[in-house]
């Protein structure tokens, strides 16, 4: 136990300093000078990669954790650097520059972790190259399409040679949700009128494979979870196009093959044994994944089949259907199949959520007391599952109806659920779903973005940290499993949220780091635990990581030699722009800017293009003409002295030049925002661009 507490406690403090960290560089605070942010960043990398080196040897487990946090500082360092010198907002070359040593790195020290974050940067670089944040590209259909299959082939590859089963199937799913891009994306494209049948035969054909020769459970369910999501989105997309009655029919029929295919196929696959814990978990998670899909398509079906034939439309028809029609009979129906009982058991509950706000607040209390006497009643841990999601979401709908505070709300169904779990816990099973919703509904209740921050909001947030660290330090393996999971999204949430200052956060999350880091070394000391095992790397590989990191702090003094260079050589440019103000993933608030220039209407497809900008009379810079497209001088522009000329990239007519992103201190966007009506650009002799500043004149 105490040796799982200091683990828990080194975890914790790691993470609420690499988050101090990474909100105080995003305060983007106006009294730190450059030379002072680059040195702190670098600083901060430096003590991380030094801190590993001296504790891998004899101390296995904070030194992995200093040698992860090496990685994220040069990550945090790259994006600082990015919002130094105003470079692109989330921009893809930060992430990719970032996932190379990251890549490098993972298999070298055999570090899980770091290959899963290096999966995770690939998936964010591809996301920001093909959906950029500070600008928009409209992509060609062909263009659309390659980019899309090459991202979902490039994850395709890793699970063949990925030798960690966590990455391979993170891959599996990011492959899967690149293809569902493809189709998504191929709306707008005429692409989903073959595409459905390519990716509907790639699975069938995989899950074949996984069913019947190599036999892989989870590789199973995670294709039949995709099979379901496509389904459902092939489903509504025929339904926008054909809303009647012969296709809600097909979709009920649907539905019912779904239910019956699913079981009996795997059941003659003889893939699992419900007599063995791994194959009760594998029936479970499968009866999950084909309830979710059946109930789906039931649930479209049957509604748009009643707003078709119901010739006087009555919200308590519906409503009682979904009781006395799905809900009781699967709630009395103990012997049946459990699929079958799960499935009609979530048909009702959701046909009845599409009617919970037309019915009557005395309807929905007596339902929602009927639900808790059945969830308290039933032995059936799908039907408590379920029963308890529905609960939470029908006594939510009638308690907002009533209450004015929804924070109110969200604590009392927080207090229902925790109730729920307590009670469950006393029974000797403690159920995780209720423990999921009680810390989901308190966490949305934390959420200033939401909310007014008061008294109640500072007892909210002190009343979910005390429940996070309950769970963190003292809960069961699932428990923590939760309750780490939700201290990511608090963390995550508390960045976003605008009523408390980023620098504060940062400074009060760098204190609790720390202060949880030196109650855990004495503790640790108190109980005089010795981590044995430390990792010694051989000579070749104690090279390459040392390479690495070198290669990392030389990228980030090159970076800064350039670009401080360019600040003092380059020519000055000023552009009229069009401001907007979003706040970046990593970076803090910035501005959004367009200029005239962004457009140009002769160009045509890809590539690199170079830009004539002339000064007017007036002082600011317009374009004069395009001087070059991918190498190759344009006829119809002749350069003049005092013209300058700027390099961008090109998509269409579309142009980004890498200076579309102003980082401000926060809360101060709307202010830029409404004055901010020029920008002054630095070019070099080779057309980089470099934003220094933005101004009202």
């Amino acid at each position: 136990m105490a040796a799982r507490i200091v683990k828990t406690g080194y975890a914790l403090a790691f993470l609420c300093i690499i988050a101090g960290i990474v909100y105080f560089f995003a305060a983007n605070w106006p009294e730190m000078g450059r030379e002072a942010k680059v040195g702190i960043s670098i600083g901060v990398m430096a003590a991380f990669y030094i801190a590993s080196a001296a504790l891998l040897g004899r101390h296995r487990f904070l030194g992995r954790w200093m040698l992860i946090g090496g990685v994220l500082a040069f990550g945090i360092a790259l994006a600082l650097l990015v919002q130094i010198y105003n470079s692109h907002a989330d921009s893809y070359w930060l992430f990719l520059a970032w996932l190379v040593p990251t890549a490098v790195l993972a298999p070298l020290t055999k570090e899980r972790l770091l290959s899963v974050i290096a999966l995770g940067l690939l998936q964010l670089a591809c996301w920001f190259y093909y959906f950029p944040s500070a600008y928009r590209i409209e992509w060609t259909e062909w263009s659309s399409f390659g980019l899309l299959l090459l991202f979902a082939a490039i994850n395709g590859v890793l699970i063949g040679v990925s030798r960690t089963p966590l990455v391979a199937h993170l891959a599996y799913i990011a492959m899967h949700g690149w293809l569902l891009a493809v189709g998504v994306t191929g709306f707008s494209y005429g692409r989903d009128a073959w595409w459905p049948y390519v990716y509907a035969v790639l699975l069938a054909g995989l899950l074949y494979y996984f069913l019947v020769i190599a036999k892989q459970r989870s590789y199973v369910l995670l294709t039949s979870l995709f099979a379901g999501l496509f389904l459902l989105i092939q489903y509504i997309r025929l339904l926008a196009d054909h809303f009647e009655t012969w296709l809600l029919l097909i979709g009920l029929m649907a539905a019912a093959a779904v239910l019956y295919g699913g079981i009996v196929l795997l059941r003659r696959t003889g893939l699992f044994s419900a007599e063995t814990k791994a194959g009760r978990r594998f029936l479970a998670a499968f009866q999950a994944i084909v309830t979710l899909a059946a109930s789906a398509l039931a649930t479209a079906s049957l509604l748009g089949l009643y707003l078709l034939w119901a010739e006087s439309w009555s919200p308590y028809v519906l409503f009682f259907i979904s009781i006395f029609g799905f809900v009781v009979p699967a709630s009395l129906g103990w012997r049946w199949n459990a699929a079958v009982r799960y499935t009609l058991l979530a048909v009702g509950y959701g046909l009845g959520l599409t009617m919970a706000w037309e019915v009557s607040r005395a309807a929905l209390f007596i339902y929602a007391i009927g639900l808790a006497i059945g969830l308290v009643r039933s032995s059936d841990s799908g039907v408590r599952r379920l029963t308890t999601v529905a609960l939470t979401l029908y006594l939510g709908i009638g308690l907002d109806s009533v209450v004015d505070d929804g924070r109110m709300v969200l604590l009392a169904l927080a207090f229902v659920n925790g109730g729920l779990y307590a009670y469950g816990r006393w029974s000797g099973a403690p159920p995780l779903t209720p423990l999921v919703l009680a810390f989901g509904a308190l966490g949305i209740a934390t959420s200033v973005d939401v909310f007014a921050a008061d008294g109640l909001y500072v007892a909210l947030n002190i009343a979910m940290l005390a429940a996070l660290a309950f769970f963190l330090f003292r809960g069961r393996r699932l428990e923590r499993k939760v309750a780490s999971v939700y201290f990511v999204l608090y963390l995550v949430l508390k960045y976003y949220e605008l009523a408390w200052n980023l620098l504060h956060k940062s400074v009060s999350l760098l204190a609790a780091g720390v202060v949880l880091f030196v109650w855990t070394v004495w503790l640790e000391k108190r109980n005089g635990f010795t981590w044995t095992g430390g990792v010694h790397w051989s000579r070749r590989v104690l090279l390459f990581v040392l390479a690495v990191v070198v290669a990392q702090f030389s990228f980030l003094g090159y970076t800064v030699w350039q670009k401080e260079r360019l600040l003092q050589y380059g020519d000055v440019v000023k552009l009229e722009i069009e401001p907007l103000d979003p706040r970046s993933l990593l970076q803090g608030d910035y501005i959004g800017l367009r200029y005239d220039i962004s457009t140009i209407p002769s160009l045509d497809g890809n590539g690199r293009v170079q830009v004539g900008l002339r000064k007017g009379e007036d002082g600011v810079h317009r374009l004069a003409g395009v001087y070059a497209v991918n190498g190759e001088k344009r006829a119809g522009y002749a350069p003049q002295p005092g013209d300058v000329i700027i390099t961008g990239t090109f998509h269409g007519p579309q142009v980004v030049y890498g200076i579309e992103s102003y980082f401000v201190p926060e809360k101060t966007g709307e202010k830029w925002r409404e004055s901010a009506r020029f920008a002054y650009v630095r070019v070099s002799k080779n057309g980089d661009a470099l934003l220094e500043a933005i101004s009202a004149k």
